[in-house]
């Protein structure tokens, strides 16, 4: 049976990144806050908005793209290959360093509520399956449009020797994150009413290599919703305290 130099090339970049790996990539499942800082956002409002919120699950609008070419580095003078999910959690046999367990829709709207909850801006927060599962004066609801995973394998124009250099301190990946999407408080009773609205995204990048990194790339999203509800936490917070009639159904 004959092997082509693509597949040896993959077997043996395959083999050095099981090896060098094992034990390295930590805990892949979602963590809330992320451990990195292991707090919850500083804003706090002076008093709370006498209102009950809820926060539903985000509507997910995201494609579908699955782009998988890590390949391409095992060819000689190529310096990298990519791999792309717009859709992480659900890709089928992804390589270790790219499995991330979470449900981007609900986990995303609990860190939210706990967010909220946290900054005290209402009389209670909760996270609920739909309008109707608490009772409550005002909804968030949102839209997810983007939670792109990107990763870059480098092996330095030198194919499957270039791994030497991953054991030699230099980046084996690069990996970006993205997150965008949008938020609106409305009446729980009226949800083309919108009392309060802002779209958020961010962006973070981080280098990996055997020995350092690898267990941190599955805190990107908690990092991500974080830093993206960064904004939207002090200007809620703001107008509790300025224009708290701003937050209740009129």
């Amino acid at each position: 049976m004959q092997v082509s130099v693509k597949s040896l090339s993959m077997i043996v970049i395959g083999l050095v990144s099981t090896s060098l790996l094992s034990g390295c990539l930590g805990n892949r499942n979602w963590q809330y806050p992320p451990a990195s800082p292991g707090t919850y956002l500083n804003e706090k409002a002076a008093s709370p908005v006498t209102a009950k919120a809820i926060v539903l699950p985000l509507e997910d609008l995201r494609g579908d793209l699955v782009k998988e070419e890590y390949w391409k580095a095992t060819i000689p003078l190529v310096p990298y290959g990519d791999t792309k999910y717009q859709r992480p959690e659900k890709a089928e046999k992804p390589e270790q360093v790219d499995v991330v367990h979470f449900h981007p829709s609900h986990d995303f709207s609990k860190a939210i509520a706990a967010e909220l909850a946290n900054a005290g801006i209402f009389s209670s927060v909760m996270f609920a399956e739909d309008d109707r599962q608490h009772p409550a004066d005002v909804a968030f609801r949102g839209r997810l449009r983007s939670t792109d995973w990107k990763r870059r394998l480098y092996t330095y124009l030198l194919g499957p020797v270039g791994v030497v250099f991953w054991m030699l301190g230099l980046p084996m990946s690069e990996t970006t994150t993205g997150l965008e999407m949008d938020l609106r408080l409305t009446p729980v009773n009226d949800p083309g009413k919108v009392l309060w609205s802002m779209t958020m995204d961010f962006e973070g990048k981080r280098f990996d290599g055997p020995y350092y990194g690898l267990e941190a790339a599955v805190e990107s999203y908690p990092q991500a919703i974080q830093e993206a509800l960064r904004p939207a936490m002090a200007d809620l917070v703001n107008l509790a305290n300025q224009d708290p009639q701003r937050l209740t159904p009129r």
